[in-house]
């Protein structure tokens, strides 16, 4: 399991400005190995309550809230990442597992004992609260992002654009 502590900051912007900012961080920054010219493609399925408590929570702004999701970086990756995040007021932790994908494509289709044949407690606390409050898959969010990293702190600003969402085909492996 990976873990990471950090705060995010969510802006919204035109292309143009993005272009613009852009090109100043090119001369200062290091941009992610992943990218390529456009930036690198992210697919997210996002799981949720039979009655959405965690899309509701975000809505009335509970400060103490978490998510979880299975990620992917191409339709054709034999893993998906899943994550869940945290929110903790103005600080956010994501623990993440690499599953393989045949576990993920469970995962998908509401099958969630494969999580108990992961040594990592973090695999057991997923299946217990998938199960605790019947998640079901409910969105994929896909997009591509532009990173850039600081040389002096790995701070890490990133541009996420072309973003579409879904909740008619979760299918998280389709091309």
């Amino acid at each position: 399991m990976n873990e990471v502590y950090r705060q995010e900051k969510k802006y919204f912007m035109s292309l143009t400005d993005m272009q613009r900012l852009m090109g100043l961080l090119d001369q200062v920054m290091i941009q992610d190995p992943h990218n390529g010219a456009r930036g690198y493609a992210i697919r997210s399925l996002y799981f949720d309550s039979l009655d959405d408590r965690d899309y509701q929570e975000k809505v009335d702004g509970v400060e103490l809230r978490r998510k979880i999701r299975l990620r992917i970086y191409s339709p054709a990756a034999d893993f998906a990442m899943l994550e869940m995040k945290q929110k903790q007021g103005t600080y956010q932790k994501k623990r993440s597992l690499r599953s393989a994908r045949s576990h993920a494509e469970e995962l998908v289709s509401g099958r969630y004992d494969s999580l108990l044949t992961y040594s990592d407690p973090f695999a057991a606390e997923c299946y217990g609260m998938m199960h605790m409050w019947c998640y079901r898959p409910k969105t994929v969010v896909e997009y591509l992002r532009k990173a850039y990293i600081a040389r002096e702190n790995k701070i890490r600003i990133t541009f996420d654009h072309e973003i579409r969402a879904s909740e008619a085909c979760l299918d998280l492996f389709s091309p």
